[in-house]
């Protein structure tokens, strides 16, 4: 699998150490977790990195769908623009929210076509949610760009 010849000694007992305490959960059992917070840790330090006064670490990509979806307001009679190659997950977290998945074309990268986002934007489009297929970045400068003048 993919990446996992970076996983090293560090994260291995920092693993061991959340298993250890029993507690798997972001929230409650602090009696339990003795004072070991890692992902209210990992949340804290991102947020700063970033520059943002939040963050929230989540289950999944699933997950990560949903509660952005949900962040951006996103709401029945909206649509949602993103692209036909993608995870079910995608637009399972634009339904979820009552939106209109709008699919685009892909390009030879696997990622959203940029010509034809821009022939799907309409008065209803909401988002525009590429996903970065395989390890290839999408054509975010491109995107941004559309996005920008609509």
């Amino acid at each position: 699998m993919g990446g996992a010849e970076l996983i090293g000694k560090e994260e291995q007992e920092a693993v061991s150490e959340v298993i250890g305490r029993g507690v798997l959960f972001r929230y409650g059992f602090n009696e339990k977790r003795k004072n070991i917070f890692k992902v209210l840790d990992f949340e804290s330090r991102f947020a700063r990195y970033m520059g943002c006064k939040h963050a929230l670490g989540v289950s999944s990509g699933s997950a990560a769908v949903r509660v952005a979806v949900a962040a951006l307001g996103i709401q029945r009679g909206d649509e949602v623009i993103t692209q036909c190659f993608t995870f079910v997950a995608t637009v399972e977290g634009i339904l979820e929210a009552g939106a209109t998945p709008v699919l685009t074309e892909v390009d030879a990268s696997l990622n959203m076509d940029p010509k034809d986002l821009e022939a799907k934007i309409s008065p209803k489009t909401r988002a525009i949610m590429p996903v970065h297929m395989l390890g290839v970045p999408a054509r975010m400068d491109e995107i941004l760009a559309i996005a920008r003048k609509k």
